[in-house]
Formats: C-alpha cells, sequence, structure tokens
C-alpha cells in the first residue's frame, strides 16, 4: 500500500542527518517564497502520476459513454459503384446485352437489441463502477503526493532547526574561546583548554556542514516533488508546529479506522472494484441466454442499362393472308414504333427500384464448446480476487493507523522525556560553564556536559517534527487537511 510506503520515507528524511550533499539551489535563480498549501498544489499540478492518472480517468469515462451508447439502435449505409465491359447481365432485364454498363447500389441498413440477457444493463453498471474506482484512485495518488510533499516540507524545518542548534552551539563555543583565550593570557588557564575548545569548535563545524547537506538533500527531494521547471530555489514559509502531548489523540484507534473506511480512496476504489466484478459475472451469464434483435434495411439500385422508351411514329405489320373466294388477300396493320431512349434519372430509378426489410432475429446458443461456461467460471473468480484486495485494502489500512498511533504516542512521550533531560542540562551546563571559566572543572567535563546538551536539543528537535507527521498521517486517514 502506498501509504506504508511513505511512512517508511518519513522515517528515512525525518531520522537521517548523513550523507552526501546535494545542493538545489543554483546559480543566481529567483529564490520563490512557498507556503506549504502552495507546495502541494504545484506539486499536484505537475505531478507526472497524477497527470497519468487523469488519463486513466478520462479513458474510463469515454467506456462508460460508450456502453450506454451501445444501448442505441445502429445505422449504416452502403454505396456501390461498378461498371461491366463486354459481354455481361442486364440488372433489369436479366438478360445478357454486350454494351458497357455502368450500374450503382445504394442501401441503409439499422439494427438495434430488443433483449439480450441484461449484458447491455449490467456492462453499464460495470464500467459505472470501474469510473467510480478510477476515481478513487485519482484521489488517493493526489493525496499520496499531498503527504510527500508535507512530509518533504517538514523535513526541511527539521533540518533547517537542526542547522540553526548547530550554528547556536558553534557560536557559544566561539564565545568560550574567546573568554579562555584571555584567561590564557593571563595566566589563569593552560593552553591545553584553549587548544581542546578548538578542536571542539572544529568537529561543532564539522556537523554543521552535515546538516547543511541534509538541508540541501531535503531542498532538493522538494523541488523534484514540484517539478515546475520556473522555480529553481525556494525558502519556505515556518509553520506554527504544535507541541507534542502525551495525553493522546482526540480520537482513538477504532474511530480513526471506521471514520478511515468510509473516506479512504484505496478502500472506496477496491469498494467499487468489487461491485464492478459481480456485474461482470451477470454480463458472463448473459451469454448463455437468447438475444433477440430488430433488423431493417432499405436498397435501390441505378443502372446506365435503363432507358426511356420513346414513340417513333407507325409501322404497317403484315400480319399473314386470308382466302376469300378462293383469293388470297394479305392482311396488315398499323402499329406504333418504340425505340430506346434516353437514360432514366438516377433518382427515378433509385425510386422505382426501393427495397423495403423489417425482420426479427432470434439467436440461440445451444452449443459453445463451453466458451459460456469458462466466461462465467473466470468472471466469478475475478469477483474473488476482487474481494480479497478489498480485504488486504481494510487490512492494511488498520495495521497502518495503529502502528501510526503507536508511533505518535511514542514520539510524545519521547518530546516530554526530552524537554525534561534538556532543561536539566542545561541548568547543568551553565555551571559547568561558569566552573570551567574559572578553571575548577577541566575541559573534558565541560565538554562532555555541553556535548550531552547538544545531542538532547538535536534529538528533541527530531522527536518533535517525527511527532508532527505521526499526527499527520493519522490527519491524513480521516481525511483532514494535510495543511497547518
Amino acid at each position: 500500500m502506498h501509504t506504508r510506503k511513505y511512512i517508511m520515507l518519513a522515517s528515512v528524511l525525518l531520522g537521517s542527518f548523513a550523507g552526501f550533499a546535494q545542493t538545489a539551489i543554483q546559480g543566481n535563480a529567483q529564490v520563490v517564497h512557498l507556503s506549504l498549501a502552495q507546495a502541494v498544489e504545484i506539486a499536484l499540478l505537475h505531478n507526472l502520476n497524477v497527470k497519468s492518472y487523469e488519463v486513466n480517468l478520462k479513458n474510463a469515462e469515454l467506456t462508460y459513454q460508450q456502453s450506454r451508447f451501445n444501448q442505441l439502435p445502429s445505422l449504416n449505409g452502403n454505396m456501390n459503384q461498378a461498371a461491366s465491359f463486354g459481354r455481361s447481365l442486364n440488372p433489369f432485364t436479366n438478360g445478357f446485352d454486350s454494351r458497357n454498363i455502368n450500374y450503382n447500389n445504394v442501401g441503409l441498413n439499422s439494427n438495434v437489441t430488443l433483449f439480450n440477457g441484461g449484458a447491455l444493463k449490467n456492462t453499464i453498471a460495470q464500467n459505472e463502477f470501474a469510473l467510480k474506482a478510477t476515481q478513487e484512485d485519482l484521489a488517493s495518488i493526489r493525496e499520496n503526493i499531498s503527504l510527500q510533499v508535507v512530509l518533504a516540507y517538514l523535513a526541511i524545518l527539521n533540518a533547517e532547526d537542526q542547522l540553526a542548534i548547530a550554528n547556536t552551539q558553534s557560536q557559544i563555543t566561539k564565545l568560550q574561546i574567546e573568554r579562555t583565550q584571555k584567561l590564557v593570557n593571563a595566566g589563569s588557564l593552560s593552553i591545553t583548554s584553549l587548544l581542546d575548545l578548538k578542536a571542539q569548535l572544529a568537529n561543532e563545524e564539522s556537523n554543521i556542514v552535515s546538516f547543511q547537506s541534509t538541508l540541501d538533500i531535503n531542498k532538493l527531494t522538494l523541488l523534484q516533488l514540484l517539478n515546475d521547471s520556473n522555480i529553481q530555489a525556494f525558502d519556505l514559509a515556518r509553520i506554527q508546529v504544535p507541541v507534542p502531548s502525551s495525553k493522546g489523540y482526540e480520537v482513538t484507534v477504532n474511530d480513526i479506522y471506521t471514520k478511515a473506511l468510509s473516506l479512504q480512496p484505496l478502500v472506496r476504489a477496491a469498494d467499487f472494484r468489487v461491485q464492478s466484478a459481480l456485474r461482470s459475472v451477470s454480463v458472463a451469464k448473459a451469454f448463455r441466454l437468447p438475444t433477440l434483435s430488430l433488423n431493417g434495411s432499405w436498397s435501390a439500385n441505378q443502372s446506365n442499362a435503363l432507358r426511356t422508351v420513346e414513340l417513333l411514329g407507325t409501322q404497317t405489320v403484315n400480319l399473314g393472308s386470308v382466302a376469300i373466294g378462293g383469293q388470297s388477300y394479305p392482311v396488315s396493320t398499323v402499329q406504333p414504333k418504340y425505340g430506346s431512349g434516353a437514360t432514366v434519372g438516377y433518382f427515378d430509378q433509385l425510386n422505382n427500384t426501393q427495397n423495403k426489410v423489417v425482420s426479427l432475429n432470434l439467436n440461440i446458443p445451444i452449443f459453445t464448446k463451453y466458451a459460456n461456461r469458462t466466461r462465467v467460471l473466470q468472471a466469478g473468480l475475478q469477483q474473488r480476487n476482487a474481494e480479497i484486495e478489498a480485504e488486504r485494502a481494510r487490512l492494511t489500512l488498520r495495521q497502518n493507523i495503529e502502528q501510526a498511533y503507536v508511533n505518535m504516542l511514542n514520539a510524545a512521550k519521547r518530546y516530554e522525556a526530552g524537554a525534561v533531560q534538556v532543561s536539566a542540562l542545561e541548568e547543568s551546563f551553565r555551571a559547568s560553564e561558569s566552573r570551567f571559566s574559572a578553571g575548577t572543572i577541566d575541559f573534558v567535563n565541560y565538554n562532555l556536559q555541553k556535548t550531552n546538551l547538544d545531542k538532547a536539543r538535536l534529538s528533541l528537535v527530531q522527536v518533535k517534527y517525527d511527532y508532527v507527521f505521526r499526527t499527520k498521517i493519522l490527519d491524513f486517514y480521516q481525511g483532514k487537511s494535510l495543511t497547518f
């Protein structure tokens, strides 16, 4: 699950302050001032994973729309133009003709499904649930990117505070060197104390370089998350970080989990995919049932072989002869004479040759080589797998919430213990500093007190930010804003 990965990343970034430094701010780039809300907005706008999920969402929308359109009748048109040379069949007389003949066929065909076992209806529902799951996927990736930005933002603030403490430590050591130099010059202290302090300063300045490297790496992480070519250098607005308290979170683990079940996009997406899989089983079962469809068609044709008949005049036709009184007399008649005229007009031919057909088609699956049975069984397995993934999402969610809650309480307890420790060490160090300046204790004891105080202060800052991030994890599961 994505969230567990980010929790592990949090532990690495908030708990590691060593490594090779890579400076994110280069050249003379203009420094952009960013708040946490602005950083989240920019990252969501430019993140490639978010853009990819947006494309997936658009594709799911098109698939769902098409499944709805599939309920509409289909309408297709066709046109065929051909030419025949030499002795060929006259399309009107069905006799052979030696002329070159051009002919043209046009037609329309429409089909609508009246019944197919509910396959169309269930496919629409299946794609609708798939669309909702994809919407939740997009919401999930947006939340995870936001969580990463908050993590990187807090890591930078943590590194800045660590660096500030290290700088303060070195300044204190420098002041102590100045005082010790005066005491050495006055003969009150030996040169060894001064050399020890200078060695301590060198060690602290080395720590400053390490903390600066950590800060640069954390800035680079956020810069990469922003993925905005217009931002090469930035500084962050400081936020009011709450003081950790072991009195407990405002809600219990069970309350957080109950609320997260209805809000977390990953769980909702898994549930939608279960519903989609259920519908896919119904679609598969529909292939076992008959399909009834209504078809309609219209066609007509035209050819240059069809010509008009023209009256050319009259003609005398000899009908034979008759015998009257032994005398044969010829018999004839006058008849109109007809001939081939101009080709009949294109649209007149289409109008006179129309053919209209309406039909009902019933397709009954009798034996499909067990294909329909296999299809139903496979859909059932996909449904079961979707149910397992939904259970896994719930289990992972609860485990992550429980872990984050325990980590939050432990961080709060460590902070309270650390705060008491820092207060006590500050008092002890002030006393040691006065005694060291007076020459009543050696450098070893003085340095031990200072080192313990420095470590306690750094640890306190780290625990504070660790606590804040754990609380933001719990807020994230409840759908609360990740900004401060």
